[in-house]
């Protein structure tokens, strides 16, 4: 099995879940018994699950790298849903969701970020100033201020959500610094 795991998450009745970024599904693993279970993507073109990470409901929000896809699990009936980027070979990649249950995502193949509406599935991409930027990784703080690295350029950055307003600061390292 070529599952080839590239992340994995622990849920709070300490069940294992991995991206089988190798073989196009979601693993569950139950560190009791030893069993896995393998919820596969329902497209074939989602064939590298990337990145997965638990919203306040305990289901699943995941990108697909290659395959230009976010997605959701949920957790109960293992239904997979998949969103395509609007923009071709944008590469999602990391993912983090906010106290509303909203993804937010980098697509590392532009200089986009990208939200999707947890109720209807909307995906609204963000393009940042500078064409040759490209966010890698994500995170939230607790004034709902989206923050990410840009890994082509050295910067971070700041997007602030509520009036979309952006500000990247040069890292230390200069651009060669691949944060």
């Amino acid at each position: 099995d070529r599952a080839l795991p590239h992340n994995l998450i622990v849920d709070d009745a300490g069940i294992v879940w991995y991206a089988g970024n190798g073989n196009a599904h979601i693993g569950r693993l139950d560190p009791a018994t030893g069993d896995v279970e393998s919820i596969p993507m329902p497209d074939e073109a989602a064939r590298d699950p990337h990145t997965l990470t638990f919203d306040g409901n305990g289901d699943i929000w995941f990108t697909v790298q290659g395959g230009n896809f976010v997605g959701k699990l949920d957790t109960d009936t293992r239904e997979v849903r998949l969103v395509a980027s609007q923009t071709p070979r944008s590469r999602p990649y990391g993912i983090v969701v906010d106290d509303s249950n909203r993804p937010w995502i980098n697509l590392f193949g532009t200089n986009k970020l990208a939200t999707l509406d947890p109720q209807t599935f909307e995906l609204r991409e963000i393009a940042l100033e500078r064409e040759d930027a490209r966010t890698r990784r994500i995170g939230l703080t607790s004034d709902g201020a989206v923050w990410y690295v840009d890994y082509a350029k050295g910067y971070l950055g700041r997007l602030d959500p509520a009036s979309g307003s952006v500000r990247e600061w040069a890292m230390p390292g200069g651009p060669d610094s691949r944060p």
